[in-house]
């Protein structure tokens, strides 16, 4: 590394977060003019969501700091408290180390621990994926929060682009690379089905769905038990194989994994999975019939693996989607109808694809670099 050189830190706390980064994270790693030190936390750390951090190292990756936030449950009590501890054990660390860039995606509430964090030690803050609106989550106050917060913003659309710029960030800082994850989904090798079914350990049969399903932290009508159980309630009308995947770690979650263990102790066939890597999970999407649930790889990445999504509720409300993905309300009856449709699908447009999105976005990096950047930023009206 050369005296030049500069040192980003990049957070994750998700598997899904971790795939979506991965191809930028390998641009960073390989340059020779970077030190990339990446902290993995929240979700990565528990072994209820699979210690998924493990997946980063398999993958070659060094962690430079892992921290625990004991997510023992999905009270809010708890995600209060862990959300201190990370700001808290991520001071230190900060304290220890100086950093000329942090990255950080979306919208999860231990991002906004860590934008925190910059914001004190004055370290300018790189954001993927936002100016995005999902209206059933206080993912979406955090989100807009994080925007003011960063100083670089890459953006999956052309309508976030001019969503971030609305709200007085620099036009110049804001770039619209595509969604990283679409450019996963379109570049990685994805496993044959026999490979897939050998890794986890199950058989595969050819009308089997995936199903993965999350709480809608803001949702009024129903908890996320409730919700969870009309969706289970439609599956079993319905003769398939069902893998689910592990919820988030949002308020709820537990209460839906209960329902999602208790349906699929009472099925035959089908199976749960607490996590999967990011090429198991679009293997398994690419050789399934479609995706049924509320997350948002069902509008991002899951057309541009040829498959259709049943987007259930209003978790994903306010987000850009293609023809591919058929919305329906939280109703047993809509969603047994809607995964019948899944069959009927024909085209399969994507508003997130673009080509060359990490190769964009590492761009858009070291260039901003180059500028020597500081925390101060200003407010850009729009006349």
């Amino acid at each position: 590394m050369s005296k030049e050189s500069k040192k980003i830190c990049l957070v994750t706390g998700s598997r899904a977060e971790y795939g979506i980064l991965k191809p930028l994270i390998d641009r960073l790693y390989h340059d020779s003019d970077i030190q990339l030190d990446i902290v993995a936390t929240a979700m990565h750390m528990e072994e209820k969501y699979g210690y998924t951090y493990r997946t980063i190292e398999q993958d070659g990756y060094p962690i430079a700091k892992k921290i625990p936030i004991q997510l023992v449950d999905t009270t809010k009590e708890t995600l209060i408290q862990s959300i201190a501890t990370l700001q808290v054990e991520f001071a230190k660390w900060c304290s220890a180390n100086t950093y000329d860039l942090l990255i950080i995606l979306g919208d999860r509430y231990e991002m906004l621990a860590v934008a925190n964090v910059a914001l004190i030690y004055r370290i300018p803050v790189c954001h993927l994926h936002g100016g995005e609106k999902t209206l059933g989550n206080f993912d979406e106050s955090i989100r807009h929060a994080l925007t003011k917060m960063s100083h670089l913003h890459l953006v999956s659309a052309k309508e976030y682009y001019d969503r971030i710029v609305q709200m007085g960030e620099n036009s110049k800082h804001v770039v619209h690379t595509g969604s990283l994850g679409v450019e996963n989904v379109l570049t990685s090798e994805k496993l044959t089905l026999e490979q897939l079914q050998e890794q986890l350990g199950i058989t595969l049969e050819p009308n089997y769905f995936v199903v993965l399903f999350h709480p809608v932290t803001l949702e009024t009508d129903g908890k996320p038990i409730d919700q969870i159980k009309v969706l289970t309630s439609a599956l079993e009308m319905i003769d398939a194989q069902y893998i689910f995947i592990g919820s988030n770690s949002d308020t709820g979650s537990d209460d839906i994994m209960r329902e999602v263990n208790r349906f699929v102790s009472q099925s035959a066939n089908s199976h749960v999975f607490a996590s999967l890597t990011t090429q198991q999970y679009h293997s398994l999407v690419l050789h399934s019939k479609g995706l049924i649930g509320n997350s948002s790889s069902g509008l991002i990445e899951v057309p541009s693996l040829k498959k259709g999504t049943v987007n259930i509720g209003d978790r994903q409300k306010g987000r850009l989607r293609g023809d591919s993905v058929i919305d329906v309300p939280v109703d047993k009856n809509a969603i047994i109808q809607a995964i019948k449709q899944l069959e009927t699908i024909g085209r399969y447009d994507n508003p997130y694809e673009k080509e060359n999105a990490s190769q964009t976005a590492y761009h858009a990096i070291k260039a901003y670099l180059s500028e020597e950047p500081t925390a101060e930023k200003d407010f850009f009206d729009v006349v």
